[in-house]
This record gives C-alpha cells, sequence and structure tokens, in this order.
C-alpha cells in the first residue's frame, strides 16, 4: 500500500502533465493487429520471417488467511514465429511456457538380489505447462476473404484473442476470461480446426472485420487423482477420486468436428468497436453417447477511445444445458447401470468425482477505463531518459462473475448417489492500478484489487474459499519483443 501511495504522491509534485495520446502501434489492448490472432511487431530473421514473444511476471500478496498467497509467480513466456513466403500465403505458431521452471526426465535399471527393476520419474513444477496456443496456414484470396487451418484462438469476446500479457496495464487477467471462469474453457482457450477471415470496408471510414471457424471443440472430460486398492475385508471394493471438467478438444483427430465459432466486428471509426461473437457445440464425451449436451454462448464487446482515455468492456454468457443428465449420464456408466462398460474398478466402486467448470448456465462481464498521461519534466529523469515515448496509465477495471447451480461434487458409493445441493455463485472484483511504459512493449505495473463474495457459500475465486471479501496487492512486469 506505502509502494502504491508513493508512486501517486511523485504524480502529483509540481510541473505540468501531459496526456499521451494512444498510438495505433501500441501492444496494448487498445490495439489489434492487422491479421486476426496475430502478434504486431516481432524480430525479422529472414526476409519472410519474423519471431517475437512477451513473458511476465509477478509478485503477489492478499489477506487471504488459507491460503496466504505471498510470493513471485512466473506467469508465462511465449515465443511466435510469422513466416509470410509470399503476400497471399501466411504461417503463423505460437507456444507458450507456463508456469514452468524445469523438466526432468530420468530412467534407468537397478539390479537387486531378488531381480531387475525398472524406473521412470518425471519431475516438473506444480502448475507448469507447455501449450501450443496458435500453429495455423492461411490462404489469401483477398482483403475481404482468406482461408486458414489448424490450431486457432477461439473469437469469443475479445479477450481470448487478445490476451497477450504486454498489451494490458493490470498484471492479472480477467475473472470471466482466466479465474472462474465463464468463457467455457480459460484463457487462451485455442481449438483445432479451418475456417474464414477477412475484413472490408464501410462507408467513408468504417471497417467490418469476421472470424468463422468449425473445430474439434472443448469436450468434458475426467482424470483419475488416485485408485488404492481395496481392502482384505472390503473385496470387490474400489476407492477413486476423479476430477471432471471442461478442456479444449482433442487434436489426434478423435470425437469428431463439435462446435463452431464466429465474431463480427464493426468499426466505425479508429478509435471505435463492437462486436459480437458466438460459440456452439457438443461438450459430451463420447463413452456418455447416445447423451448428447451442447454449449451455446455469446458474447459482446467493445472498445472507444478518445484521446489520452479509453473505455473497453466485454459481456459473455454461457448455458450448458441440462447438466444434471451429464453428471447421471457419468454416474450410470462409472457404475454400468447403463449397460455400457463400466470404467476400470467401477463394480462395487466407492468413489468420488469433484465436478469443475459445470453449471447450466452462467454470465459475467468486465469493463476497464485507462487514461494515459506523461509529466513533461519527467522527460530528463530516470525515468524518461533514453525513451523516446514513455507513458503512465492510470486503470480501473470493474468485474462481476455470476455461474447458477454450480455443480461441485458428486459421491458415488455402491450405486448410491450423493451430492451435495447445486447453489447459485457470485463473485465482484474492482481493481485500481498504475502502469509504468518505458517502452511500448514493455510495462511495470501495481495493482490493488478488492474482492467481495456476493452469493453463494464460497468464493468463485479463489474457488471453494469462505472468506466473505479479500484484497490483494500485484505488482508485475511484462516484455515483448
Amino acid at each position: 500500500m506505502r509502494r502504491f501511495g508513493f508512486s501517486a504522491a511523485l504524480l502529483m509534485l509540481g510541473g505540468s502533465v501531459v496526456p499521451a495520446l494512444a498510438q495505433s502501434s501500441q501492444p496494448t489492448a487498445t490495439s489489434a493487429p492487422q491479421t486476426p490472432g496475430v502478434r504486431s511487431g516481432g524480430v525479422s530473421v529472414a526476409d519472410t520471417v519474423t519471431v517475437g514473444g512477451y513473458g511476465s511476471v509477478r509478485y503477489e500478496t492478499s489477506s487471504l488467511d488459507e491460503p496466504k498467497a505471498a510470493g513471485f509467480d512466473f506467469r508465462r513466456f511465449v515465443l511466435t514465429a510469422d513466416a509470410t513466403p509470399n503476400d497471399r500465403l501466411q504461417a503463423y505458431i505460437e507456444i507458450e511456457f507456463e508456469r514452468l521452471g524445469e523438466i526432468e526426465v530420468e530412467r534407468g535399471v537397478e539390479r537387486s538380489p531378488s531381480g531387475i527393476a525398472f524406473k521412470e520419474e518425471l519431475e516438473g513444477g506444480h502448475g507448469g505447462e507447455i501449450a501450443i496456443e496458435q500453429m495455423w496456414g492461411q490462404f489469401k484470396f483477398g482483403d475481404a476473404f482468406s482461408v486458414r487451418f489448424g490450431q486457432v484462438l477461439v473469437p469469443l469476446g475479445r479477450f481470448n484473442i487478445a490476451h497477450d500479457d504486454d498489451r494490458w496495464d493490470i498484471p492479472r487477467r480477467t475473472l470471466i476470461d482466466r479465474n472462474v471462469p465463464i468463457l467455457p474453457v480459460k484463457a487462451a482457450w485455442t481449438e483445432l480446426g479451418a475456417g474464414f477471415v477477412g475484413s472490408a470496408g464501410v462507408g467513408k471510414s468504417g471497417q467490418l472485420t469476421y472470424q468463422a471457424y468449425v473445430v474439434n471443440g472443448a469436450v468434458l472430460d475426467f482424470a483419475v487423482e488416485k485408485a488404492v486398492e481395496s481392502q482384505v475385508d472390503e473385496p470387490g471394493v474400489s476407492q477413486l477420486a476423479s476430477e471432471i471438467s471442461l478442456g479444449r478438444g482433442p487434436v489426434n483427430g478423435e470425437g469428431g468436428t463439435r462446435a463452431g465459432a464466429w465474431r463480427l466486428m464493426y468499426s466505425p471509426t479508429l478509435t471505435t468497436e463492437i462486436a459480437v461473437s458466438g460459440y456452439h457445440g457438443k461438450y459430451t464425451p463420447e463413452f456418455l453417447d447416445p447423451l448428447t449436451e451442447h454449449i451455446n454462448a455469446f458474447g459482446v464487446d467493445g472498445l472507444w477511445k478518445h484521446g489520452a482515455l479509453s473505455i473497453e468492456g466485454e459481456y459473455i454468457h454461457a448455458d450448458f444445458g441440462d447438466t444434471d443428465r451429464v453428471v447421471q449420464a457419468f454416474v450410470d456408466t462409472v457404475t454400468g447401470s447403463t449397460g455400457h462398460a463400466p470404467l476400470a474398478g467401477a463394480a462395487g466402486t466407492v468413489a468420488e468425482f469433484a465436478i469443475k467448470n459445470l453449471s447450466p448456465s452462467r454470465h459475467g462481464y468486465w469493463v476497464e477505463g485507462r487514461y494515459h498521461f506523461w509529466p513533461v519534466k519527467w522527460q530528463k529523469n530516470s525515468l524518461g531518459n533514453g525513451f523516446e515515448d514513455p507513458q503512465f496509465t492510470w486503470v480501473l477495471r470493474y468485474e462481476r462473475a455470476t455461474v447458477k447451480h454450480a455443480i461441485e461434487e458428486v459421491a458415488i458409493e455402491d450405486g448410491g448417489i450423493e451430492s451435495a445441493d447445486p447453489e447459485t455463485l457470485r463473485q465482484e472484483r474492482t481493481t485500481i492500478g498504475l502502469s509504468y511504459r518505458p517502452l511500448q512493449s514493455v510495462v511495470f505495473s501495481v495493482a490493488l484489487e478488492h474482492n467481495r463474495r456476493l452469493d453463494g457459500d464460497v468464493l468463485l475465486f479463489p474457488f471453494g474459499k469462505i472468506s466473505q471479501a479479500y484484497t490483494g496487492l500485484l505488482v508485475g512486469m511484462s516484455f515483448g519483443f
């Protein structure tokens, strides 16, 4: 808190303060790359190849008692490559290393008097991940129509397709796109498929831009956390703990093409955007057939800029159909009551299933205002010297997420089903922050956020905590190239 207040006080010292006009080349949330999904800038390594990327780290502490979140977080490091061997041909790839310090694999053979033992160990940091966020090729017929094929960002809302950390002035992603999320799969949500992108002029200064894809689609999946052999006095009983959640679709050809996604954006001027988007598709897995339930999600987002002031926002609603039927079908399959082959160890099963990110419907929004400025007298001090266009930004973000009739856990014992009553959970977050950009692609930021539980017995983020409200301090650094 002192550090935040000290920064604010410095800005009020003598000398004039001039607004810093938003520039189209700045890699912030207010700018969009010419080709959807492609970062602007980068470093040319050949006549037709450009490489780029971004990375970010964060320090976080909060008033939550359990867990006591205080420490440094390696959020992610992302590498991109953009190849354009011809004006009409383009290939793009984006690889993410998230919260990953190392991966170590050990293999060995040990001999002992009783025989030979083969061992293999895989070690890595908790929560670490390597992922391909994008990998696609594109053939351009003209500005109004291009064909794209590969791993693409789902164009539902504006944050998922413009989520790069160095674009934003708050060192945490939004509730509805990442922390809860309201988005069916948390940002950055990517799917394998094919579709069309393009843009066309409208009137004297307007622009219409679109994306439309058919994709493999998000799917409900499960992971068995543990399987314990039954005790001698309980023959034929297996104990399982499993987590059921929605995830990005498969990339190995299984399950077929399940979904479609689209986005249509209209820009009447260079400083205004309004867009609508949607995602529609089956999410129940093949082993639950003949049950079929669908996700129908809809988004509205926009951006308005005037001089040094910009306002940006997004609303997303997602409907998942009859989730009670989905849970019941999963239970029936596990216990074998449907006649399907039950999952391993299902006969006489004692099982607990944690249900994540599944409810009949959920919705939420965020609105963010930013004001860019730079004190003229600071141009020659340590913050401004040597930089062509440094910038400060005040930022205020308000967000709210609602999950209706959330299902948390289902327990099965000898075919009997027990579950807690579904409840509606609602949470709001207000964040005020200050960022400093010595360069357009480098941002140092500090933010104070306040989270409050509005409905339900537990928080949505961190999920399951019973606190009514808590306050957090975030200090971050992001860089891009």
